[in-house]
Order: C-alpha cells, then sequence, then structure tokens
C-alpha cells in the first residue's frame, strides 16, 4: 500500500480539481438553485472527501482489471449510465445538465488515470495497455487419450 499512496494522493488531488472546477462552474449552474440545497458539507469539502473515496475505489479496481486507463473509463461511463441516463429518463435531470456532468466525469477520470500512470512507480501502471497484459489461459484444447482403445463414438 505504502508504494501507492503517492499515486492515490496526487490522483485525488487532480480529480478533485476537476471535480470542483467541472461542478462549481458548469453543471452547478445549469441545475440551478435546488443544487446540493440539503449538502452536509460546503462544496470543498464534499469534492475532496468524495474524490478520496473515488480514488481510493479506483486503485482497488485497478488491481482487480489490470489497465488503468480501461478502469478509468469502465467507472465513468458507468456513473454516467447509472446518474445521468437514469436521472434523464426519470425527469430529475435536463438533457443539458446530464450532458455538463457526463463531460465532467468523463475528464475527471480521464485525469485520474493519467495522474496515477504518471506518479505510479510500478511497471504495470506505467505500461496499462491490453497489448502488454499477458490473457490468462483459460481454455486448453482436449486431450486425446491414446493409451486406452476407442470402443465408444464419445469424444472422451
Amino acid at each position: 500500500m505504502s508504494d501507492r499512496i503517492k499515486p492515490i494522493l496526487t490522483t485525488t488531488f487532480a480529480v478533485f480539481l476537476v471535480t470542483y472546477l467541472g461542478v462549481r462552474f458548469l453543471f452547478a449552474p445549469q441545475m440551478g438553485p435546488d443544487y446540493a440545497s440539503n449538502a452536509p458539507f460546503g462544496p470543498e469539502v464534499t469534492s475532496l472527501l468524495g474524490s478520496l473515496v473515488f480514488v481510493i475505489f479506483f486503485d482497488y479496481a485497478i488491481g482487480m482489471v489490470g489497465d488503468v486507463m480501461k478502469t478509468a473509463m469502465v467507472i465513468a461511463l458507468s456513473q454516467i449510465m447509472i446518474v445521468d441516463v437514469y436521472y434523464v429518463i426519470n425527469g430529475e435531470r435536463g438533457v443539458m445538465a446530464a450532458v455538463l456532468s457526463a463531460g465532467v466525469l468523463l475528464l475527471s477520470w480521464f485525469v485520474a488515470a493519467k495522474t496515477y500512470t504518471h506518479f505510479s512507480d510500478s511497471a504495470s501502471a506505467e505500461d496499462s495497455s491490453a497489448e502488454a497484459m499477458e490473457e490468462p489461459d483459460f481454455y486448453s484444447s482436449p486431450v486425446e487419450n491414446t493409451g486406452e482403445s476407442n470402443d465408444s463414438s464419445l469424444p472422451y
């Protein structure tokens, strides 16, 4: 974990900057006076805490997926589908607000992936391309049993 502190903290700061600025200057004005009217914390604290939680999850997911950018885009697209698309469909959010939200999410996770890769010392984060990863061999072709007689028409 100690080797991941630097990329986690720098990525948290980068995501905080993008989300805070994106929400404050793009998304919140589009949502109007009802945006975050019941938030328990101010927008700075909310963005910072959210960024930290998101990046800790991101770090965990990178370990599962193995590809930094692919992990970031899966998270971003999942958030967009779960929040923005759903809120537009059920009438809780306008299309323009959803488009701006999706843009902020995509930019945030893109910046997260680039920052995490840049500040990570591990070889897996530096080269997280799909070509660099060796695919596991889940399938092996069947082996014929030549030691026994082949009395049946069954392949085994």
